[in-house]
């Protein structure tokens, strides 16, 4: 067997593309900057948006990922579900979940993604990170009599001032369940949250599958909550397992 090696031509055509590699890194991590700062975000903000905010959602996301698998686990194979992400702010986790589980993913259960914010602000930066994703801006209250079979809100609950009338109404969209996760018995509050979950607030929920841990992103002091509410009016059967 002959052992030739690459020739010029093939190297000065892997050099063309890994300075085109490059250029196009250089052009992705400038539209993300300039997205943001058009969204009203300072430079400085926008930045830490993007290195902290970014990889913050993607990992909210990926705690939520093996409850979902766990609720569907008697799903027949390649069965798609309609989800819908609540609050997704910068669409990193939203974009994560669809990714993961596409049509033309290996992944056996397939997801087809929507995502609603009640403001259009990070119109721009969705176009960059989640292009392929529905998005839609309204009230979670006014989205019925539309129905997603999975209801996602993660870290949106504490932000907003009646949480329970909130999980309610997205109880009522959700044919199989909605899942939470938000700071579990946070104090003193962060800033923007104006609530805190806690075993009474759990307990009026009517939460199934409540599991506490630490996020790394969100602190090892403090804590977080990860939950399954059943749907207000199901279309298909309550799936209640133990997780």
């Amino acid at each position: 067997m002959t052992n030739t090696k690459p020739g010029p031509a093939f190297a000065a055509s892997f050099a063309d593309l890994r300075t085109r590699i490059e250029a196009n890194n250089r052009d992705r991590n400038l539209l993300l900057l300039e997205s943001l700062t058009a969204s009203g975000l300072s430079e400085i903000n926008a930045k830490r948006f993007i290195q902290k905010g970014i990889p913050q959602s993607m990992l909210y996301m990926v705690e939520i990922i093996p409850l979902l698998h766990h609720l569907y686990l008697s799903l027949p194979e390649n069965e798609t579900k309609s989800v819908l992400d609540v609050g997704p702010q910068n669409f990193a986790g939203t974009a994560l979940l669809a990714n993961l589980h596409s049509k033309a993913s290996f992944n056996r259960l397939k997801l087809q993604v929507s995502a609603v914010d009640i403001v259009r602000k990070f119109t721009l930066l969705k176009q960059l990170i989640a292009p392929e994703i529905e998005f839609f801006v309204g009230n979670v209250y006014d989205i019925y009599p539309r129905k997603f079979d999975v209801v996602i809100a993660s870290h949106v609950v504490e932000h907003v001032p009646d949480p329970l009338g909130f999980v309610r109404a997205l109880q009522r969209i959700a044919n199989d369940f909605v899942i939470v996760s938000a700071p579990w018995k946070e104090a003193p509050l962060s800033r923007s949250h104006v609530n805190t979950f806690d075993e009474r607030l759990i307990e009026e929920m009517g939460a199934l599958n409540l599991k506490i841990s630490v996020n790394y992103c969100w602190g090892k002091a403090r804590e977080v909550c990860l939950f399954q509410l059943p749907p207000l009016s199901p279309v298909s059967q309550t799936l209640q397992t133990i997780w």
